[in-house]
């Protein structure tokens, strides 16, 4: 009767509950089960007990063991401490990935200045005549505002989980993602400015751009987690540091997509929509200090726990004494 109460989920009214005594009760069905097949031979029990007791010890292992179902109150400690704290604990791949589509946006801008023949390579032909007769291709994005977010957030989140699982190879699929991006995003810069659609560029770009690239470097040091770890497990095994760092990657990554929900919300009604440019920019600079408050401030950043689960240094690992061999 117990065990159905529990997994009809109303073990609190039911008037035999106590952990200890559904504890105690576990243990005396085991040790029954077990002596019942250790002696088969010597008994004259019914084999429809042996299999009774076996689906009971089986149903009371799956309600005793189970992993609790996710809360509210547990989404809303991630949110509001482990997920700031895995950053800043994580902040220098997070930086490595930054830098990464840095230098890329860096080399697309000066190039597409400097040379005609590179921007067909990186945009489509279709945008590049858009912008040399003046216009903008990110005016059409407000009048589908529903589907265009939507789209946007799959997009993005897509290119999040791409960047970190591409860290398994080594972590060269991340920096070639992060690389990219910043090409592209360094290539479109350069083409608007040569045609003086600048400050409509980073005016669309920047209100949604600060959360959406901030997710994307996050994401991308979530895969040179992976990565360092096959490249430089240090005293621990491939298969240790990959697990520790893992598990690390994962809290990164998984904050990512509310982040990118709000990004996409933004991208998808507000950045394109024909508001002054020094609006956009206000707001962009306020996203950015409202994110960087989030992910930096010692409020957030305090784990509830001494430390989080698989937590490593940033390099090299090493093992601690009772993992030696």
């Amino acid at each position: 009767m117990l065990i159905k109460a529990l997994e009809h989920g109303s073990k609190k009214n039911h008037p035999a509950w106590d952990p200890l005594e559904l504890a105690r009760l576990y243990r005396e069905a085991t040790s029954d089960l077990a002596r019942l097949q250790s002696f088969r031979k010597e008994t004259s029990a019914p084999e429809d007990l042996e299999i009774y007791l076996n689906q009971l010890v089986g149903r009371a292992y799956g309600r005793i063991y189970r992993t609790p179902p996710p809360s509210w109150a547990s989404l809303w400690r991630y949110l509001r401490s482990t997920f700031p704290t895995t950053f800043l604990k994580t902040a220098p791949w997070t930086l490595t990935a930054f830098g990464v589509f840095l230098l890329g946006s860096i080399y697309g801008f000066v190039v597409t200045l400097t040379d005609d023949s590179f921007i067909p390579l990186i945009v489509p032909s279709q945008l590049i005549r858009q912008v040399e007769e003046g216009k903008v291709w990110f005016d059409s994005i407000l009048a589908v505002s529903p589907l265009a977010s939507s789209m946007i957030m799959t997009n993005n989140i897509s290119v999040c989980f791409l960047s970190f699982a591409l860290g398994m190879t080594f972590g060269l699929g991340t920096i070639y993602i992060m690389a990219f991006n910043g090409l592209m995003l360094g290539a479109l810069a350069g083409l608007c400015h040569t045609h003086g659609l600048g400050i409509p560029f980073w005016s669309f770009v920047l209100p949604h751009g600060v959360i959406e690239l901030t997710a994307i470097f996050i994401s991308g040091g979530a895969g040179l987690l992976l990565g360092t770890a096959l490249l430089a497990p240090g005293d621990l095994s491939r298969k240790e540091a990959l697990i520790r760092r893992g598990r690390q990657a994962g809290l990164l990554v998984i904050g990512c997509v509310p982040l990118l929900i709000v990004a996409g919300i933004i991208e998808g009604f507000f950045s394109p929509a024909p508001f002054p440019a020094a609006l956009k920019f206000v707001t962009a600079a306020l996203l950015l200090l409202l994110l960087l408050f989030y992910l930096l401030s010692p409020r957030f950043t305090k784990a509830p726990s001494a430390s989080l689960p698989g937590s490593v240094p940033w390099w090299p690992e090493k093992a601690s004494p009772v993992e030696r061999p």
